[in-house]
């Protein structure tokens, strides 16, 4: 027996020399196809697409480069498989290598349009900024929602794919969810609502991610405020300023009267600033004229204003002190507040005025001071 008739009939784990080449035969042209696509391909088309005006291109190559690398992995480890000859006995392996396949190119499927979508909609959103000069539109607001449907849509279609690849049947499986349909319907019930509801609040545009808002009464019976951090098809995520999270169903959001501090066009300083009742009546004008002086010369505050003496209340002179800052942001406000605040305390303390807080005067009855302290009281 020559060495030609012994390789032909030599055996390894049952598979012949020949098989066993094919095998890393297709495996190593699978590697070589897949570095030249990469490197010479997909280059190739990466170095074209720079040339043009529009990233939309350069955007969609990078997102499809993973995934058909990794479909020509798939395709070529399934050929190299199939090139060794399974058989269904004892074992299923090629319906089992079959299987495992089109679940995989169906999973690449998804995962490819996944990242197309998430392509899309950075480039409409980014176009629609730059068309409106950053201001806000609807279809801004509609974009993260659409993009979650489209999502799921696609994952279903997908399922589908696997379950059908499996032998089973698409049309009696849609059938069987026919029937159980109202019964999934009542139960989901709220859910269907809280989509709706997330629709209204797109539609509304009450609020959007970022936004600083006040809920009013939510069904726990609790007002909600804090930072807007996401806002799903079925909830609306909320950061509160403890740092913890609110969920609220969207279907309680539409209907709910809700406060955007976020959307002011100013902020507003409220107070009473009081004054003691010794104050004679040309520092009381003094006072007042201060209060207003340093409100016109502080460049952040808006020119309406409202200073005037408001009250004579039960222990000081109360100077009404209502004027709006131009800058909507908390930590600005809040610096602004201390400027005006330590001024106008500076210029007080210089012109001789000053602050009242919460006093109250004893009169004593002469008769009653005549009348001395027991021993216990006088110590």
């Amino acid at each position: 027996m020559n060495v030609i008739e012994f390789w032909q009939g030599y055996k390894f784990f049952g598979l012949s020399v020949e098989q066993i080449l094919t095998f890393f035969s297709l495996i190593l042209l699978t590697l070589v196809s897949a570095r030249v696509l990469n490197l010479v391909v997909i280059k190739f088309i990466k170095a074209q697409t720079k040339k043009t005006k529009t990233e939309l291109d350069d955007l969609i190559v990078e997102a499809v480069e993973s995934p058909i690398m990794w479909l020509v992995y798939i395709l070529g480890l399934y050929f190299a498989l199939l090139s060794l000859n399974p058989v269904n006995k004892p074992i299923p392996l090629k319906d089992i290598i079959s299987g495992v396949t089109e679940t995989s190119v169906a999973l690449i499927f998804a995962w490819l349009c996944f990242k197309l979508v998430d392509v899309f909609d950075q480039f409409l959103v980014d176009h629609l900024q730059q068309n409106n000069k950053n201001k806000e539109t609807i279809l801004m607001h509609f974009f993260p929602l659409f993009k979650r449907s489209l999502k799921v849509a696609i994952g279903f279609i997908a399922l589908i794919i696997i379950v059908q690849s499996r032998g089973y049947s698409v049309t009696s499986l849609i059938t069987g969810f026919g029937i159980t349909g109202l019964a999934v319907g009542f139960a989901a019930r709220e859910s269907i609502a809280n989509i709706f509801g997330s629709f209204s609040v797109v539609v509304d545009q009450a609020y959007k991610v970022g936004d600083w808002i006040m809920v009013d009464k939510t069904i726990s019976g609790n007002n909600a405020e804090g930072i807007v951090e996401d806002i799903s098809l079925r909830s609306t995520k909320i950061r509160a300023f403890d740092n913890t999270l609110i969920i609220i169903p969207n279907n309680e959001m539409a209907n709910a009267t809700i406060k955007n501090v976020s959307r002011h066009k100013k902020r507003r300083i409220f107070e009473y600033i009081d004054i003691t009742y010794n104050t004679p009546p040309e520092k009381v004008e003094q006072a007042i004229e201060i209060c207003r002086q340093v409100v016109r010369n502080h460049p952040e505050m808006e020119e309406y204003q409202q200073i005037h003496l408001n009250q004579l209340g039960s222990h000081s002179l109360k100077i009404l002190f209502y004027v709006f800052t131009k800058t909507t942001d908390w930590g600005e406000y809040l610096r602004i507040r201390q400027e005006l605040f330590l001024c106008i305390m500076k210029e007080f303390h210089k012109l001789g005025v000053e602050f009242a807080f919460p006093t109250q005067t004893l009169y004593m009855n002469k008769g009653v001071m005549d009348i001395p302290l027991s021993e216990e009281y006088s110590r």
